[in-house]
């Protein structure tokens, strides 16, 4: 390889690695320009620099139109020649056998050129969906000239065979006007640069013979096909950072590049236009070397959410890259790497799960076990069923730590915690389900506790029930608080008035005698009293009852006695008087004048009296 070649190519990939790094892991200067890389504390995936180097920019956005391309530098004609700087020989034909117009100095066959492409659209992508590489086609103008025209040393000698070809000082300066298409292809490895290679063909045409006076001669012209190849670095100018827009680069839909371009072209003209036949040149054939600063405008080639989605893959961040590239696939369903992206999606769902499970792992480590647990059972749902079944092993390891912290919770009286500890991790703990009524117990036991400390006896002992009724388990420990209840019962025996505690006194002594098997003479004294006392009060209930009910029986059958029976004939005052008001009382009045009433009354063996007034005398009576 030519050594400058190389040094050429190992400048780029330097600049490549300068300006090519991620914006998170490099310093950046003079909004970006200058930008360096610190020492990478990222650790990255197998396979991430052969990635860097193969695949580095496969999800950008393809670049799908240049409005404009604008080229200008400076030329030579010239090469294969002896000396290397002089046209060969076959440059240029003659109608006869005249001596050769070798092209002249060097200095006479500079020139400068401006080369315009316009229009340019990546075809592959509008016809197909499609852009394998990021190639343009579009249409092309190029204007040539020489700066400085040498003259032609041979006019004399081709006079000597036609008159007519020696017009005396004339200079040769082709200036060339071609018409034709621009193809270019882009490779980008990173996104500060690329490297751009252009074909274009088309059709020149040209003026070559010039006067002492630099006036171009209209005649002899010249057309024929023409091509050219070029080959240059571009440098892409963020404009929205200097512009302190605010925008990112993924919002412009724009870029602008500059660059330098290496520039080689072969025209022939192979008809020659000489109406007035003043020039032996029959073909020309132009060969130039040449170089060119170069502008551009670029719609597209921003990297996307799959480019980022492949730095998290290769971070190891495989629940980030799953949705990146998720969001990827649905804003470029047609992209020509979408095989490539559903890959790594694929593999980042089948690594999510081991990384959620490692995730947990340092959670556990550093005693953050509820966000552990999180980390698990989302690995859990996304696992297949050889590591969710690790998984799981991992979950019921922690289950019994955190049932263990329960445990200690409630011995120091921090029940409701302990309850909410087991509530949160009893949907993948079967033995943490378990323990919700154990605790509820000991609450219960708890207020238990309480209620007898404040006096509320009643209470304490339903509580204690209902501990119970939660866990069979705490009967002995309940019973020993019914029994401590019973003792100060026992105490405040002669205070004790409710039937309810009384009948709540009575049973709780006699389960004490039986389980302790006696409460001694004077305890037992005081449960024959409570006994006797509840019999009392009891019997003293009932006969207030019987007394009651007889009393309102005897009254019914006074009151039956001393009522007049209603009868026709009575007026309304009567029987408003012997009856009381009526539940209800209806009215009409005839045509007549004549005024009805109908009086309700309720009977107390069911149903209604109905009596009916006309004129307020009573003249029928129904039941």
């Amino acid at each position: 390889m030519h050594p400058r070649l190389s040094t050429f190519i190992f400048l780029l990939l330097f600049l490549g690695n300068v300006f090519g790094s991620n914006p998170d892991e490099v310093k950046s200067y003079l909004w970006g320009l200058i930008q360096i890389n610190p020492r990478q504390d990222i650790e990255r995936k197998p396979g991430y620099w052969k990635n860097q180097i193969l695949h580095r920019r496969e999800f950008h956005a393809p670049i799908t139109f240049a409005p404009v391309e604008i080229r200008y530098g400076a030329f030579f004609y010239g090469g294969g020649g002896k000396d290397g700087d002089q046209i060969k020989s076959n440059w240029i034909e003659y109608e006869e056998s005249v001596a050769n117009f070798t092209g002249g100095s060097l200095a006479a066959r500079l020139g400068h050129q401006l080369d315009i492409d316009f229009i340019k659209m990546n075809l592959f992508y509008y016809f197909i969906n499609a852009s394998w590489l990021d190639m343009q086609t579009g249409l092309n103008f190029r204007y040539s000239s020489l700066l400085i025209p040498g003259l032609i040393d041979n006019t004399t000698s081709w006079g000597s065979v036609n008159p007519n070809w020696d017009p005396g000082n004339i200079r040769f300066a082709p200036r060339v006007l071609t018409f034709g298409i621009s193809h270019t292809t882009m490779f980008q490895w990173f996104e500060p640069w690329y490297i751009d290679t252009r074909f274009t063909y088309g059709l020149s045409t040209a003026k070559f013979y010039m006067d002492n006076k630099d006036q171009l001669l209209a005649t002899p012209s010249a057309y024929g096909p023409s091509m050219s190849v070029s080959f240059g670095p571009r440098l892409i100018i963020n404009m929205g950072k200097f512009m302190g827009g605010g925008k990112s680069d993924q919002s412009l839909k724009n870029r602008f590049s500059v660059g330098v371009d290496l520039r080689y072209a072969y025209t022939k003209l192979n008809t020659i236009n000489d109406p007035d036949n003043i020039t032996p040149i029959n073909k020309i054939h132009l060969q130039d070397f040449g170089i060119h600063l170069t502008f551009s405008v670029l719609y597209g080639g921003t990297l996307t959410l799959g480019d980022q989605a492949k730095e998290y893959y290769y971070r190891g961040d495989f629940v980030s890259a799953s949705k990146y590239f998720n969001t990827f696939l649905e804003n470029y369903p047609d992209h020509t790497n979408r095989v490539r992206a559903e890959k790594y999606l694929a593999e980042c769902k089948e690594k999510i799960p081991i990384q959620l499970y490692k995730e947990g792992i340092e959670f556990e480590l550093n005693g953050l076990g509820n966000k552990a647990i999180d980390r698990f059972l989302d690995a859990r749902k996304r696992a297949d069923k050889k590591t969710r079944e690790m998984i799981q092993e991992k979950l019921n390891h922690l289950a019994i730590l955190e049932i263990e912290r329960a445990e200690k919770l409630s011995s120091k009286g921090r029940i409701d915690e302990a309850i909410r500890l087991m509530e949160k991790i009893a949907h993948f703990s079967p033995e943490a389900k378990l323990k919700i009524p154990y605790f509820e117990a000991r609450k219960s036991i708890q207020e238990a506790e309480k209620a007898l400390k404040f006096g509320f006896y009643s209470k304490s002992l339903e509580l204690l029930d209902q501990a119970v009724s939660k866990d069979k388990s705490l009967e002995f420990e309940a019973s020993t608080l019914r029994y401590q209840v019973a003792t100060h019962l026992v105490e405040i025996a002669n205070t004790v008035t409710s039937p309810n505690e009384l009948r709540s006194a009575i049973q709780l002594l006699t389960d004490a005698s039986e389980l302790t098997g006696g409460l001694g003479e004077k305890n037992e004294k005081i449960l024959n009293d409570l006994i006797e006392k509840f019999n009392a009060d009891q019997e003293r209930e009932m006969k207030s009852r019987i007394d009651n009910r007889m009393e309102e029986v005897r009254l019914r059958s006074t009151k039956t006695k001393t009522t007049p029976p209603v009868s026709i004939g009575m007026t309304v005052p009567d029987i408003q008087s012997l009856l009381g008001s009526p539940k209800d009382i209806i009215k009409r009045n005839n045509k007549d004048g004549s005024s009805y009433q109908l009086w309700i009354y309720p009977l107390e063996e069911g149903g209604e009296l109905h009596l009916s007034f006309k004129d307020y005398i009573l003249f029928k009576i129904e039941r």
